[in-house]
């Protein structure tokens, strides 16, 4: 996809309004820059976090603080340095102030290092993971917030569930990049930390087309599989899991419901029924914001329900209007946008949404395991972990206290003494 700027309207001056030298004038629109992939493994997670992020801004009727908003968007293809050269042209070509999406832990990290000397706000409201964006640290950044999740919140709520299941040892299998192995270390720590043991773990480097040899390779003494297999992978990998006749032998904790994904089902069907997943969201949600949200979303996606991308893409969306709202419309004083985005609290699909003091959004996790209702695969809630922040479960000072980090752990997730080990 080409470059499309939506809702076009006349912008004398934005150019310098992006470089924050005048404040904008009630005429002015407001350009919001979307990073979101819209070709190759990702698409249907880009375009699912695409619809999210327009129904919002379609339902304040594309303004606000008093101005119209104009959103850009760009195909970042889901390549890291396609979706950073996207983001400078958005801002220094196309005067956009505000630049949100990013689905890959990759492209964020990317495009985080050009907001934070371009002193450019990002909003990450696609489902790009890597914890420490908004941790304390060397890539923290002063000019982001993220509303979608981190990988370790949505990897330590399954560890804990499976550990209190009876599940003592796992195989992981998971995608080979950063976001893969973030969420996956952050998924053995947790586990380890509760007194499991990671027994086997593969990497499978992304878009792969035959997970035969990670299948034939995979170890049966387990209690069950761990999975983490994002895009087209997760499709494929449903698939032949059940081909070599290993569902109902092995129970599989797909962690961001990777393999359950909404978009899969229809052509998976049964081969995922009992899968167990630990995300953030389910469209089965019995809520009045859900139930509304799910309605309009099948109604712009052909009949199909929203995955956890088109609600991170609303909330997101909400997020920044309740911040141009609250500055009324000047972003000139980009620290005081930031406090008001780093202040914004409201109900959504998702549930309650309010951010820590880095940024970070405080949601629920939720326990699903697919089951048919009324006729189709659904992802059924079974427990929830209500206001899981970033450190959950072990507090900022108790995860800070830990030496390992996903960067060098890829190939220790079996060594708990390591994960494990304290400053």
């Amino acid at each position: 996809m080409t470059r499309k700027t939506l809702h076009t309207i006349a912008l004398g001056g934005v150019a310098a309004l992006a470089l924050g030298a005048l404040p904008a004038s009630a005429e002015d629109a407001i350009k919001i820059g979307i990073l979101v992939p819209l070709s190759g493994n990702f698409a249907a997670n880009g375009q699912q976090t695409l619809t999210g992020l327009k129904m919002y801004f379609d339902e304040v009727g594309n303004k606000a603080g008093g101005h119209p908003l104009s959103l850009v968007v760009e195909d970042t293809q889901g390549k890291p340095d396609v979706a950073v050269t996207k983001a400078r042209e958005e801002v220094e070509r196309d005067g956009a102030q505000v630049l949100t999406g990013l689905v890959l832990s990759s492209e964020a990290l990317a495009v985080n290092d050009y907001s934070r000397q371009a002193k450019v706000p990002l909003v990450m409201s696609g489902d790009a993971g890597v914890d420490e964006v908004t941790m304390p640290g060397p890539l923290a950044n002063p000019y982001l917030v993220r509303t979608s999740q981190n990988g370790r919140t949505v990897a330590a709520a399954a560890a804990d569930w499976i550990y209190k299941k009876g599940w003592r040892k796992v195989a992981t299998v998971g995608s080979d990049y950063a976001g893969g192995v973030d969420t996956l270390f952050a998924f053995s720590q947790a586990y380890c930390k509760l007194g499991g043991q990671v027994a086997q773990s593969q990497w499978p480097p992304l878009d792969s087309a035959d997970f035969g040899p990670y299948l034939t390779n995979l170890n049966r003494n387990v209690d069950g599989v761990v999975v983490f297999e994002p895009g087209a992978d997760g499709l494929r990998f449903g698939k032949q899991f059940s081909e070599f006749g290993l569902k109902g032998k092995l129970p599989v904790m797909d962690v961001y419901g990777t393999v359950v994904y909404e978009p899969n089902q229809a052509q998976l069907g049964d081969a995922v029924l009992g899968m167990y997943s630990s995300l953030f969201y389910t469209p089965l949600l019995k809520t009045p914001e859900n139930e509304k949200f799910v309605a309009e979303f099948k109604k712009r996606m052909k009949g199909n329900n929203p995955s956890n991308e088109g609600p991170n893409g609303y909330v997101g969306a909400h997020a920044i209007v309740d911040a141009i709202d609250a500055v009324k419309g000047d972003l000139s004083d980009k620290e005081k946008f930031m406090a008001a985005l780093k202040a914004v609290k409201f109900n959504s699909p998702k549930g309650e949404i309010s951010l820590d003091k880095y940024g970070m959004v405080i949601q629920s996790m939720y326990i699903r395991e697919a089951e048919k209702v009324d006729g189709q695969i659904g992802n059924v809630p079974i427990a929830t972990y209500k206001n899981v922040d970033q450190f959950w479960p072990f507090g900022e000072a108790g995860y800070d206290a830990f030496t390992a980090n996903w960067k060098d752990s890829k190939n220790s997730l079996t060594d708990c003494s390591k994960l494990l080990a304290t400053k």
